[in-house]
């Protein structure tokens, strides 16, 4: 399975969400990311229903992605999660299905054991085939040694924050290394390239300083999942039709300063290893 370039991410929309999801899916994007917590997934089903009656495109014209809701340890709570996410959009599968965090945060000690009994649930529904591909988010490389040394399927996709402000170098290569593509939320950061000589660079391209970091982004390797609540934005961040010279991708490189967009991660970096 191929994931498409630039996926549409569905976090903090809210009510606008299905009508977002139903521009983007109209504009030609072909990835629509949610999750349980996001509290998207059934205006994701309502956008595709949408789409399927227009007659032109089917679900497996689609990459539907969503994620466990954090908190949710037991196996058998995972696997009914996981059906109110089926319900709620309207599919009878899911392309790939992440665990959206690796523990429950009040649980440091037995973090490896969740881990690993989440994963069981979601081998099993790999198995049932009701799920295509299985990723994580956010994990370190110690929760990822966690599954693989359990596993019998072992995770293809890595979604994580990365930006040019915060580019997760080590962990990118260390996940890349064991195969797996990796998904960078929050692709635009907070606006590191707001700067003029960014401006600049955008302008030389033809595009804005949005575009310029979904470019970079692809040109790293990495499926930016872009989001916004305006048809502008979201046709907009699928027209990258340019390339980042080098020396250009070297300054914009040079913004990496390991600051992440959540400051609660800070702290689970350092608890967890």
């Amino acid at each position: 399975m191929l994931i498409p370039e630039v996926g549409f991410g569905t976090a903090d929309l809210a009510e606008e969400a299905e009508e977002a999801v139903y521009t983007a899916l109209s504009q030609g994007y072909k990835l629509i990311d949610t999750a349980r917590a996001y509290g998207s997934e059934r205006a994701v089903g309502r956008a595709l229903q949408r789409i399927y009656r227009e007659g032109i495109h089917k679900r497996e014209d689609y990459i539907i992605q969503t994620k466990l809701l954090p908190g949710i340890i037991s196996y058998e709570d995972v696997l009914r999660d996981f059906e109110q996410s089926l319900n709620d959009l309207e599919t009878d599968y899911v392309d790939v299905y992440f665990i959206h965090w690796p523990v429950n945060r009040g649980s440091e000690k037995t973090y490896h054991d969740e881990n690993v009994e989440i994963w069981k649930a979601f081998e099993h529904l790999y198995a049932s085939g009701k799920v295509k591909r299985l990723g994580v988010c956010n994990f370190l490389e110690r929760h990822l040694l966690d599954i693989l040394d359990h596993c019998k399927v072992k995770p293809t996709v890595h979604q994580l924050e990365i930006h040019p402000g915060y580019q997760q170098i080590g962990l990118v290569e260390y996940s890349q290394k064991l195969g797996m593509d990796i998904e960078a939320w929050s692709p635009m950061g907070r606006g590191e390239l707001k700067n003029q000589p960014y401006i600049d660079m955008a302008k030389r391209y033809g595009c804005n300083i949005g575009q310029l970091a979904l470019k970079w982004s692809l040109q790293k390797g990495y499926i930016p999942l872009s989001r916004s609540k305006t048809k502008e934005h979201i046709t907009n961040n699928r027209i990258l039709d340019f390339t980042i010279l080098k020396d250009d991708m070297d300054e914009i490189d040079k913004l990496n300063t390991n600051t992440n967009y959540l400051d609660i991660w800070s702290y689970k970096r350092q608890q967890m290893y």
